[in-house]
C-alpha cells in the first residue's frame, strides 16, 4: 500500500494512520515522521551479526547462526563484540554503539541481525545517532532487550523495523518461512496461528487497523516517559514475555493503564508469555486471569497468543506498518508491503 493509499485511512483514524509515526512533543502536539521501507533482502547480500545487549560467548552458538543466515543465501559479518564479556554485557556501552553505527554507516551491509538479547540496548539509545540510520535505511530485526531499540528507530527515524528471530532462537522452518515471505518477498502476510498447538482467547472480540508497535512487556514499561517512544494514538500494540511473575505482569499492565496507553491505542495483541507463572500458585492469579482483569470489558480488540516473543514457531513482524487485526479470528493482516 502506497502513501496515497494510505491517505484513504484519514477520516477514520487520523494522521498518525498514514503509516506515520507520531513522536509525542512537550506541548502535546505530534511531530509527523513519513514511514521509511528497508530494501528486500536477495541471495547475496550481506548481514552483519552485532551484540548490543548480553554477551554471547558460545562459539558453537554463534556458528551454528552464521550457517543459518549463509544457507538463507546471505553473506555474514560477525561483529566486534560478538564472543566478548564486560560484566553482563557484550562490551561497553559506548563500544556497543559504535559497533551498531559503524555497521549502519557501511553501505556494503544489508541488514542488521542480532546475536542475543538480554540487558543493554537501552542504556545505548542516547549514543545513537538517529540521522544515520535515517539516512542509511536497512533490515534491522530482533526482540526481547532489542524491543528499545527497534521502536526507538521506529519512533525517531520512521523506519519500519522487524521483531523477529536472534542468534539464539530457533530457526525451525516454520520460523523462517515468515522470514522470507516479509523480508525477501515483501508479501503481505497474514498471520494466523497453528491453533492446535497454540489456542487464541479472546478477551474483546472486534476488529481494527493501525499502526503496529510493540514488543517485551518489561522493556517497552522501561521506557515509558523517554523520548524513544511512539505516540500512541491510533496504534496497534503488541506485547510479550518470559519468565515474569503473574503479578509483575499485572504491574507493568497497570502501568501503562495509568500512562493512558490503553485508551490511545486501537488494538492490542497478547503474544507468547513464555514461564510467566506464579512461584506461590494458591497465593496468586493466573496470567490468564490477570488478562481477563485488565481486558475483559475493553472496548477495543484484544486477544491472547499470537505467536510472537519467546515461542519456537515465531512470527517475523513489522514495527511502524499499517496492520488490520481481528480479535474473534486471532488475526493481524499486514495492509502494506513493508519492504521496497
Amino acid at each position: 500500500m502506497n502513501l496515497f493509499t494510505r491517505r484513504k485511512f484519514i477520516p477514520i483514524l487520523g494522521t498518525s494512520i498514514l503509516g506515520i509515526t507520531s513522536i509525542s512533543l512537550k506541548n502535546n502536539e505530534s511531530k509527523v515522521i513519513p514511514p521509511i521501507k528497508p530494501k528486500h533482502l536477495k541471495e547475496g547480500d550481506t548481514i552483519a551479526i552485532c551484540s548490543p545487549a548480553g554477551a554471547m560467548e558460545n562459539r558453537d552458538d554463534i556458528y551454528k547462526f552464521k550457517t543459518i543466515l549463509e544457507s538463507l543465501g546471505l553473506k555474514v559479518r560477525i561483529g566486534e563484540n560478538i564472543g566478548k564479556r564486560y560484566g553482563y554485557f557484550s562490551a561497553s556501552d559506548e563500544e556497543r554503539a559504535s559497533e551498531f553505527m559503524n555497521v549502519i554507516s557501511d553501505k556494503r551491509i544489508n541488514g542488521i541481525f542480532f546475536i542475543r538479547g538480554g540487558w543493554g540496548c537501552a542504556r545505548i539509545l542516547d549514543l545513537i545517532d538517529f540521522e544515520i540510520i535515517k539516512k542509511n535505511p536497512k533490515v534491522i530485526m530482533g526482540f526481547s532487550d532489542i524491543t528499545s531499540l527497534l521502536n526507538a528507530i521506529t519512533a525517531k527515524t520512521g523506519l519500519i523495523t522487524f521483531h523477529g528471530p536472534g542468534g539464539n532462537s530457533t530457526w525451525n522452518k516454520y520460523s523462517i518461512d515468515y522470514i522470507e515471505s516479509l523480508l525477501f518477498k515483501g508479501e503481505k502476510i497474514k498471520y494466523n496461528n497453528l491453533k492446535s498447538d497454540h489456542p487464541i482467547t479472546c478477551f474483546s472480540r472486534g476488529t481494527t487497523t493501525g499502526i503496529l508497535i510493540g514488543g517485551n512487556l518489561s522493556v517497552l514499561c522501561s521506557l515509558i516517559g523517554s523520548k524513544y517512544l511512539h505516540d500512541w494514538k491510533n496504534k496497534i500494540l503488541f506485547l510479550e514475555d518470559i519468565k515474569e511473575e503473574p503479578y509483575r505482569i499485572d504491574r507493568m499492565l497497570t502501568q501503562l493503564k495509568l500512562n493512558r496507553v490503553f485508551d490511545k491505542i486501537n488494538g492490542l495483541v497478547l503474544g507468547n508469555f513464555r514461564d510467566c507463572i506464579p512461584k506461590e500458585p494458591k497465593k496468586s492469579f493466573e496470567l490468564k486471569e490477570v488478562f481477563e482483569q485488565h481486558f475483559k470489558t475493553f472496548n477495543k480488540p484484544v486477544f491472547y497468543g499470537s505467536q510472537i516473543g519467546h515461542v519456537k514457531n515465531k512470527f517475523t513482524i513489522p514495527i511502524g506498518s499499517l496492520v488490520k487485526i481481528n480479535s474473534t479470528q486471532g488475526t493481524i493482516t499486514l495492509l502494506e508491503n513493508c519492504v521496497i
